[in-house]
């Protein structure tokens, strides 16, 4: 008995030392992984805010708080100087009481990539190196299609029942997608009427606008941004034609195609210099082309020669041609005044801060004033209280 107790301990001392060593050789692993990282950033470090938020999006947060963090990495700060070095770092990793040992595995996780992820300060004066398919633009592609499919649904819908669908008509008369003013209870069509588009030139066009103009931003500044962007501008297209076009349905996905318009603008204005390069970098039509001028001009072109076409179409075309423009401009505006906020800055400067904070209120102020006009103003038609299709 005595002998099989001592193989025990000797065995568990064995298991003790074996994890020791394996924690060990992890460490001095990530201490080379960091070590190598923040090289890439120079002398001065890493900005701490763009390596906090970095940390609370990766699923670090999710073993420590993100208060925590925050407090973990301002107190690492030493210096004070709102950037944290290597040195500085992994002596809060090494010395922090507060770190438990699980926390410090994550760490180990998730760390390197926060720290990839950070465009250093010698870089950013080249927009390009933001360009990144990690992740993937998805939701651009996700939502064309579920337009494309509603387009053929519909289109199918009509057919069997007599109509045809063509360049610039085709509407199902009875559908729960389409917003109606009289049928304003049923708030879902706020968003849905993005589905529906009158012929198949205004899907196209909408197309063109998401894909051009759409995954190009959501590689720089992310999926989830994007779908903020664009569900966003969609909302504020309808509540902006709801107060102005009391009258006309609204159909298509203008409010988000302007969205992104407006994001963009929003874009090249917060980061106009990291987008301009020298003129002996112009012989590279990448360059030209990604460039804040060339930018600026081409959105500028686009709308114009969109919102041309729509003003005709509003004002000139036979009852069936009809587009309401309001939604146009209400996610163009949408786009521009959320775009300062909630698109990825290069480099952030205090005026843009405060910019981006005052537009943010703006349009929540301007959201509120339209679901009060829409609760109170007295003109709308009548309600339509009877079944939909």
């Amino acid at each position: 008995m005595i002998a099989s107790g001592c193989c025990g301990c000797c065995g568990y001392k064995q298991r003790r030392n074996l994890q020791r060593q394996a924690t060990v050789a992890q460490e001095e692993s990530f201490k080379l992984e960091m070590e190598h990282l923040f090289e890439n950033h120079g002398n001065e470090g890493i900005r701490l805010a763009e390596l906090e938020t970095e940390l609370a999006e990766s699923d670090l947060g999710t073993v420590i708080p993100r208060k925590k963090l925050q407090k973990l990495l301002t107190k690492a700060d030493t210096d004070r100087n709102s950037y944290i070095t290597y040195a500085e770092f992994m002596n809060m990793y090494f010395t922090s009481s507060q770190l438990t040992k699980s926390e410090k595995t994550a760490m180990r996780r998730f760390v390197g990539a926060a720290i990839y992820n950070i465009i250093p300060k010698f870089m950013r004066e080249d927009f390009l190196r933001n360009y990144t398919c990690r992740p993937p633009p998805i939701f651009m592609v996700i939502i064309s299609i579920l337009e494309i499919c509603a387009f053929i649904y519909f289109s199918v819908v009509i057919s069997r029942k007599g109509g045809s669908v063509t360049a610039f008509a085709g509407l199902p008369l009875y559908d729960p997608l389409t917003y109606k003013p009289h049928r304003r209870y049923e708030a879902w069509r706020y968003l849905t009427y993005m589905f529906v588009h009158q012929g198949y030139v205004h899907l196209l066009i909408n197309l063109l606008f998401q894909l051009l103009l759409g995954l190009p931003l959501e590689i720089v500044h992310k999926w989830w941004r994007l779908m903020i962007i664009y569900f966003c501008g969609v909302i504020g297209g309808s509540l902006a034609h709801s107060v102005t076009d009391y009258n006309v349905n609204l159909v298509g996905a203008s409010g988000g195609c302007y969205a992104i318009i407006g994001a963009h603008l929003a874009s090249v204005i917060v980061n106009w210099k990291e987008m301009n390069y020298k003129c002996k970098e112009c012989e590279n039509p990448i360059r030209v082309m990604a460039s804040a001028p060339f930018r600026l001009v081409i959105l500028l072109l686009l709308v114009a020669l969109d919102t041309g076409t729509a003003v005709y179409r509003r004002f000139y075309d036979p009852d069936v041609g009809k587009v309401g423009i309001s939604a146009h401009v209400g996610g163009l505006l949408t786009g521009l005044m959320l775009g300062i906020t909630v698109m990825k800055n290069i480099n952030i400067l205090s005026w843009e801060k405060k910019v981006g904070w005052v537009a943010l209120s703006v349009y929540i102020a301007a959201v509120i004033f339209c679901i009060l006009f829409n609760g109170l103003y007295k003109q709308y038609p009548e309600t339509d209280w009877s079944p939909c299709c």
